[in-house]
């Protein structure tokens, strides 16, 4: 079991406030009717075992997880680091986490372009074929479970 909760009924982001995708990733959350939690890594920090959570559901290395380009140093140096140099990066230094990362269940992504996080609403299309001006009441029940309809390239 994991450190990290993780509710179907409630997103998760963490993000930080110091970069332009985590911002405006924020602000589409900010438009729903739905419950969130926003973790701003530039207030709040995540604790190094989270980070190792994360970057296993992630799939990735913790160093992954780093925007490197934001760093002040160069790339290549960088070529040695372990986990360990990763963790004290991210807990110094925010903005090293540009692509925010969303947290739905068992469901873990990292956000690179803001419109994504639509993918953890699981939009439904349910009822469009119907309409009162056809005496058909639109049918608003949920009609599907646990799918995505916004397809992804792999």
């Amino acid at each position: 079991m994991g450190v990290i909760a993780r509710d179907e009924r409630q997103l998760t982001l963490i993000y930080s406030s110091n970069t332009r995708v985590g911002t405006h990733t924020l602000s589409y959350l900010t438009g729903i009717d739905e419950k969130y939690l926003a973790i701003d890594l530039a207030k709040t920090k995540v604790s190094d075992t989270q980070w190792a959570e994360i970057a296993d559901a992630l799939g990735v290395g913790i160093g992954d997880l780093v925007d490197k380009r934001q760093m002040d140093i160069e790339v290549e140096s960088t070529a040695e680091f372990d986990s360990n140099d990763w963790l004290k990066i991210i807990q110094n230094n925010d903005s090293v986490i540009s692509k925010p990362i969303a947290i739905k269940g068992n469901r873990t992504k990292q956000i690179d372009n803001p419109p994504e996080i639509m993918e953890f609403f699981e939009v439904d299309s349910a009822g469009l074929e119907q309409s009162p001006s056809n005496d058909t009441p639109p049918d608003i029940e949920r009609t599907t479970g646990n799918e995505n309809f916004i397809e992804k390239e792999k």
